[in-house]
C-alpha cells in the first residue's frame, strides 16, 4: 500500500493526504475509518480510502478519481497547518508568523 500523511483542515477536522489527493472522514466503525475524496460533493468524485481505526495502516485505496491530484497542493496543506499551529502556539506578533 502507499504512504499517507495525516493533517487537519482549517476547521481542525482530520485530513488524510495521499498521492496528491485529500480525503476527509466519511464514517468510522470499531475497526475501520472510511475516508472520501475532498471533492466528492463538488466534482462527484468516487475516490475512497480505508484505514484501520487508529489511522496507522492504509487498508484499501480506490483510485477512481475523476480529477487529477496535485503533490504541490499536499505540500501547501502541510505548510498551512504548520503556520496555523505556530500562530496558535506562540506569542509572536501576527505579522511575524
Amino acid at each position: 500500500m502507499s504512504t499517507f500523511t495525516l493533517s487537519t483542515t482549517q476547521k481542525n477536522k482530520p485530513l488524510l493526504l495521499s498521492k496528491g489527493f485529500s480525503y476527509t472522514i466519511d464514517k468510522t466503525t470499531n475497526d475501520k475509518t472510511y475516508w472520501k475524496c475532498e471533492d466528492a460533493r463538488k466534482l462527484k468524485c468516487k475516490g475512497r480510502v480505508h484505514t484501520n481505526n487508529i489511522n496507522t495502516i492504509l487498508l484499501h485505496e480506490n483510485d477512481s478519481h475523476n480529477h487529477n491530484g496535485s503533490a504541490v497542493s499536499t505540500e501547501i496543506r502541510l505548510f498551512e497547518e504548520k503556520v496555523r499551529d505556530r500562530a496558535m502556539n506562540c506569542n509572536e506578533a501576527t505579522q511575524t508568523v
